[in-house]
């Protein structure tokens, strides 16, 4: 009689253990099924595209195979090449750094319009202020004038240029079919920059 209550009493309790256990895998699913909001997804359900973006770009930070980061890139130089412009109409002392400088705000406030509207079709804020460390450039071109602005500015033209020449032709390897028409179309108008401000930092390191 002890014998069989043993029994009994040892096959109660691996049931016990074994409901238990199943317990706990039931809540671990539900719980990897939980957004950090509260909400449940399923795994039919698809992320809203600024959502689906910003999971890919925490991957990594290669603006050529990531869309949102080319974007931001692209943004944050555009402003940066319009706002330096801005400075040389004022600062700059040579009338060719002025020219160049006028075709830089046309040609880049019209390429960074074309991208806001690219990221708005994307619900993607791109970033509307330049980082710190290109604000302090800024602020540090502004204390120059005449001659040492014009040397100084055309030496970031040609350097600048060169970047974004290397980061249009990396959005080659996009996905996003209108990232990349958006990329080879303003490639053309970049390397024309760039060879123009090569052209124009000679005429100026010659005097």
């Amino acid at each position: 009689m002890k014998n069989k209550t043993l029994v009994a009493l040892l096959f109660a309790s691996a049931i016990g253990m074994q409901a238990c256990n199943s317990s706990k895998n039931d809540s671990n699913a539900t719980d990897s099924s939980i957004t950090d909001s509260g909400s449940v997804i399923s795994a039919t359900d698809t992320l809203p595209v600024a959502d689906s973006l910003a999971v890919t770009d925490s991957l990594t930070r290669d603006p050529g195979k990531y869309p949102t980061e080319f974007m931001t890139q692209a943004a944050i130089g555009g402003m940066m090449e319009i706002a330096a412009a801005k400075v040389a109409q004022k600062n700059a002392a040579d009338p060719k750094v002025k020219e160049f400088a006028a075709l830089m705000i046309k040609d880049h406030t019209a390429a960074s319009n074309e991208l806001s509207g690219i990221a708005r079709s994307k619900e993607f804020s791109l970033p509307s202020t330049l980082p710190a460390k290109e604000q302090m450039h800024l602020d540090e071109m502004k204390k120059l004038s005449g001659a040492d602005f014009d040397k100084h500015y055309m030496d970031m033209m040609v350097n600048d240029h060169k970047k974004t020449v290397d980061l249009f032709k990396s959005a080659k390897s996009l996905s996003d079919a209108d990232l990349m028409l958006f990329a080879t179309k303003t490639l053309k108008t970049i390397e024309l920059h760039n060879r123009m401000a090569e052209d124009l930092n000679g005429l100026i390191k010659a005097k």
